[in-house]
């Protein structure tokens, strides 16, 4: 089986408060590049629900943020891809479609090319951001170059997605996430379920 390092699958960022806003209509917000707004977060989360209901996977083979949450799942993969472009941009780590095409064509050929579309379904990444899902496995593989182990290239690449991430600005709609911690996204917050030591809401 492919070898799936997918630190950034969990890597989903969130604001940093409960009175944190982005801007109205946004889902997400990167500070002064293009936004994930609403409307494009609620196609992308219907196109994964059809893509699913036409391709069902049992509960065990999916790996989603959010189990109990679609919209905060597909958005997950939606922002870890904007931060795994950000890292190799920041690195001068360089893609090729035909480096895409490869790790698509790894995939199908232990299975056919329905083994890659039910591969990034499980995911919770929608049929139209596949090549971006399969070029974000690409770049976390460039990341994790040197690694002594498969437990360091995890932590290498987790630690240079982290970094990449805490220097884009990104806040996230509060329905869909209640605070960022070490490159995840907290569950979202309510006052009655904050804890003695954190920020009051507002």
């Amino acid at each position: 089986m492919i070898r799936k390092i997918l630190v950034v699958a969990a890597l989903t960022l969130g604001a940093t408060a409960c009175g944190d806003q982005t801007r109205m209509g946004a889902a997400a917000t990167f500070g002064d590049v293009p936004r994930i707004s609403e409307a494009e977060l609620s196609d992308a989360v219907t196109e994964w629900r059809d893509s699913y209901r036409a391709n069902p996977l049992p509960a065990q083979q999916l790996t989603l943020a959010d189990p109990e949450s679609t919209p905060r799942s597909v958005l997950s993969r939606l922002i870890a891809m904007r931060v795994s472009e950000k890292a190799a941009r920041d690195r001068g780590i360089v893609v090729t479609s035909a480096q895409v095409d490869g790790f698509i064509d790894k995939v199908a050929r232990e299975g056919g090319r329905n083994l890659f579309d039910l591969f990034t379904i499980s995911f919770g990444v929608p049929p139209s951001h596949s090549r971006e899902f399969a070029r974000m496995i690409v770049v976390e593989e460039r990341l994790a170059t040197g690694a002594s182990s498969g437990a360091a290239a995890n932590e290498q690449v987790h630690q240079a997605l982290t970094q990449t991430a805490q220097k884009m600005d990104i806040k996230v709609n509060p329905r869909y996430g209640g605070g960022y911690a070490d490159g995840l996204l907290r569950p979202v917050r309510t006052c009655l379920s904050l804890m003695e030591n954190e920020e009051p809401c507002v």
